[in-house]
């Protein structure tokens, strides 16, 4: 499924090694675009400078340093992120582990197309906080993840990189450390033919990085160092550089990373660790205004990595950089078609004198070859620019099942046409076993509407394609998920195979236009991706990737089911949602399966569909045999046209991101255990910012109500026994902010209050009734961290579950997090966890007596272990939520 990857570097990128392929939005930010796009393409063109910077996770990176180095001095800019950020938390929607690391890939996609660099990643997957790199190492395959760093730099062949982290202890998270760690490590190793030789049978060559720094936090750097300002105004782009980072990191939504944007003088520090190769020794001075000082970064300066073949190449690379550097002096914004010449001359030559390269060995062609076609690339995108060429690729369709036919509009628009309009040659390319070929020609529909306001599009050239899916398509899904993972680390291959799409954000396009052109004399190929262009009648148009997706998918809810093993009523109701991918009719059934001896009821209406789009609902009640215990899987399968169907996706979705589907199997998880909750209990819960709280306490049977905005203000909320607050609901919710004293007086007057983890909010705000301290937010990261009781006769451990040491056990991730640091007498801690200090912590479970009510503060990761099903963190909850009625029973005996 990957030839499309191979074919689009192919075609787009030439010869250039390594590139990010993929966007978070279909379409170029506006600094990319008209004469700001074509300046800082004119910038780009002058320089060979090139920075990889390194860390851990999204939004660790320096974005101020890559938008200065991309914007600013024409670099190539990457952030190397050692995993996607899936064991963070969600400020802005119920995603967490696979599903969160998609959204976050996006947002740092979001955030690259703002400062202008590019975006890699390695397999590790983030399992969640931890100090220690120790525990980390356990999690993560040292070697496999040290062997993707390597790739990227010797696929990249950065000059510079940036460590964003130190190794140490001071890094704080486990996986800051290890990033730290593994980056000189990966410099070393890169430079080695004999380390990772797969990567070299594959192609790839031995690269020595030439300078290397530290990213160090707060001012007063001292020692070698770069050091420039980073708050400089751009008149090109018309604000500064870290005015562009802030923007940039403000789509980091997920992390709640809103910033405004400063202006002003912003000095950075970049402290110098090394040299190597041909700067080992350099006489550098000890303040560098750029991280590129003492080399040279121009045209010219390739001849410096050519070896014994620079003097040979050099005549040829001056007179490309005289094009280039006349192309900038001259360019003018309201005449950009009178510096063609000069990018014509320059992309004529620099592609003569890649077929001039002669014999070089592998390592200094793979490192000349690189540079000269990114100058190739870069001086055709300056051309096309300059003649104002825009070109669209749009299908009428953003999902197509297998099977189905696609239809690709291409049209070319040329803004500068001189004294000849340009001719185009215009070609579609696909995945292997799709079936291009020419579509017939559109036939416009009658509208009683004038043409001015139906917008009739005039292009310069126009091509119609059709594709036809083949039946065994794969659906689109980001392409480390493919494969269910099992460790804490995603299912790479380790041959270097060719097709798989290494390090990337996502996947290549599904379809591409090649489009052929001659321009000032010299021909000029654009690529464009295919998209799904619609407009939305509130916000206008809106593009959309080309995706394929099953004719029909299932999605069961709820997906985990909870029967509490001695309750009366074992009957659970599944609801299987069935969506109509497909543009062609649709007739089938839906069926459950169960193990042998359940009793499914319901269901059995047939499926008929005939749009796209089309949704609709089957109702099973599912009642185990007496005496099932334990775990079960039930499935979903729809029957349609001979095939089966037994997959659903989850689709991921926001404003400032592409959307992108995450499939999983059409199961639902069934477990029977032994837990109870207090009868007749009535629970009002205030949402956070997303958990499966209410879910777990329905699944109990257990009778929950969401408390709205009216019922928090004015409502009577002494109709409910207890009410929980959801995760983070001081950081989020305004109205349980605003009607905090609502809630406390609920207390005062003998309701319980349950309060999950919140952040510094809750201190700062004085939201509990008496003194805390968030202090650092400490965290038992441990999830087999040995618990501590320090209240044994308390009613959370006795009632209505008697809690032992087997409900501590298969606990996810963490055990807790945001524990309070310091807290009132009047607070009682009903048990402790140890940190990976040792360091007992009691603030996690605590307890207070408040007028006639209780009030509670659980910093436990319940948000964590309810999906995954983890039956001792029922059973705990259960005691929470029924402690009024605990408390009723101590008070009548």
């Amino acid at each position: 499924m990957y030839k499309r990857l191979v074919l689009w570097l192919a075609i787009s990128l030439a010869a250039i090694s390594f590139i990010a392929v993929v966007g978070a939005d279909t379409r170029p930010a506006p600094e990319d675009k008209g004469a700001m796009g074509l300046a800082l393409t004119l910038r780009r063109l002058q320089t060979i400078a090139s920075v990889l910077h390194t860390a851990a996770h999204p939004d660790d990176e320096s974005t101020e340093m890559l938008a200065y180095c991309a914007r600013r001095e024409g670099a190539r800019a990457a952030y190397l992120s050692l995993n996607r950020g899936d064991g963070g938390q969600n400020g802005i929607g119920p995603e967490l582990w696979e599903g969160l690391g998609v959204l976050r890939t996006e947002e740092l996609l979001a955030s690259r197309k703002i400062d202008g660099a590019e975006q890699y990643f390695t397999r590790a997957m983030d399992f969640g906080f931890t100090r220690s790199p120790e525990e980390t190492f356990q999690k993560w395959n040292k070697e496999e993840v040290l062997g993707d760093m390597v790739r990227v730099i010797r696929k990249m062949r950065p000059l510079v990189v940036v460590n964003g982290f130190s190794g140490t202890a001071q890094d704080g998270h486990g996986q800051h450390q290890v990033a730290g760690l593994l980056t000189p490590e990966a410099i070393k190793a890169a430079a080695d033919p004999n380390r990772f030789p797969e990567q070299i049978k594959q192609g790839s060559q031995p690269w020595q990085v030439l300078k290397f720094y530290a990213r160090r936090f707060g001012g007063g750097q001292q020692g070698p160092r770069a050091e420039f300002d980073a708050g400089a105004f751009d008149p090109v782009i018309g604000r500064s550089y870290m005015e562009i980072a802030a923007d940039g990191r403000s789509r980091h939504r997920s992390q709640d990373f809103g910033q405004v944007q400063p202006r002003g003088t912003f000095v950075r520090s970049f402290p110098r660790l090394a040299t190597f190769g041909g700067m080992a020794g350099a006489k550098l001075p000890d303040v560098e205004k750029s991280l590129f000082e003492g080399m040279d970064v121009s045209i010219s300066g390739i001849a410096a990595l050519a070896g014994k073949d620079g003097e040979r190449l050099l005549p040829a690379l001056k007179s490309i950089q005289a094009h280039a550097a006349k192309a900038l002096s001259e360019f003018r914004i309201e005449h950009p078609d009178l510096i063609a010449p000069h990018l014509a001359a320059g992309l004529r030559e620099t592609r003569a004198l890649r077929d001039a390269l002669g014999e070089l060995d592998p390592a200094t062609r793979a490192t000349v070859d690189g540079l000269l076609a990114q100058k190739k690339l870069q001086f055709a995108s300056a051309l096309a620019k300059a003649h104002g060429v825009v070109v669209d690729a749009l299908s009428n369709t953003e999902l197509v099942a297998p099977g189905e036919t696609v239809e690709v509009t291409t049209n070319v628009f040329v803004g500068v046409k001189g004294a000849t309009k340009p001719t185009a040659t215009i070609n579609l390319y696909g995945p292997k076993g799709w079936q291009i070929g020419a579509a017939e020609p559109e036939v416009e529909a009658q509208s009683s509407m004038p043409a001015f306001f139906r917008n009739r599009e005039t292009p310069d050239a126009k091509e119609r394609f059709k594709a036809v899916v083949p039946m065994d398509a794969p659906s689109s899904q980001p392409y480390w998920l493919q494969q269910p993972r099992t460790k804490d680390q995603f299912d790479w291959p380790n041959n270097e195979a060719a097709e798989w799409p290494f390090n990337q954000p996502f996947d290549a396009p599904l379809l591409t236009v090649n489009v052929e052109m001659i321009l000032s004399g010299v021909p000029v190929v654009v690529v464009q991706p295919v998209e799904y262009r619609y407009s939305d009648k509130t916000f206008g148009e809106f593009r959309r990737e080309l995706k394929v997706a099953p004719a029909l998918t299932l999605n069961v809810s709820p997906s985990l089911l909870v029967i509490p093993s001695g309750g009366a009523n074992r009957t659970r109701e599944l609801s299987v949602e069935i969506t109509h991918n497909a543009r062609r009719a649709t007739n089938g059934a839906v069926k459950l399966q169960v193990p042998t001896g359940w009793k499914v009821e319901g269901g059995a209406a047939p499926l008929a569909f005939t749009k796209q789009g089309e949704k609709t609902a089957r109702t099973f009640k599912v009642t185990p045999p007496v005496g099932a215990n334990g775990n079960f899987e039930l499935k979903a399968v729809a029957e349609a046209d001979g095939r089966e169907y037994a997959t659903g996706y989850t689709k991921i979705e926001y404003t400032h991101i592409e959307p992108r589907y995450v499939y999983k199997p059409s199961v639902a998880k069934l477990e029977l255990f032994d837990v109870k909750v207090a009868a007749n209990l009535k629970v009002g819960y205030v949402m956070g910012s997303g958990d499966d709280g209410p879910e777990a306490l329905r699944q109990l049977g257990v009778n929950v109500h969401l408390l709205d905005a009216n019922e928090l203000a004015a409502g009577d909320l002494s109709a409910y026994d207890t009410i929980v607050l959801g995760i983070r609901v001081y950081e989020v919710n305004d109205v349980a902010v605003a009607n905090n004293k609502r809630l406390l007086d609920y207390v005062t007057n003998g309701g319980t209050l349950i309060v999950q983890y919140n952040k510094n909010e809750y201190e700062t705000g004085n939201f509990a009734p008496y003194p805390i301290k968030v202090g650092r937010g400490d965290r038992v990261t441990d999830e087999f961290a040995p618990i501590t009781i320090l209240a044994p006769e308390h009613a959370l451990l006795n009632f209505p579950n008697k809690i032992n040491d087997t409900d501590w056990k298969g606990w996810v991730q963490e055990r807790g997090l945001y524990f309070l640091s310091e807290f009132d007498a009047r607070y009682t801690s009903v048990w402790a966890a140890p940190n990976e200090n040792g360091q007992l912590l009691k603030g996690g479970q605590l307890v207070a007596q408040v007028g006639k009510g209780q009030y509670v503060y659980t910093a436990m990761a319940w948000f964590r272990q309810f999906p995954a099903g983890v039956p001792g963190a029922y059973r705990l909850f259960a005691n929470l939520v029924s402690l009024p009625k605990a408390t009723m029973t101590a008070k009548k005996k």
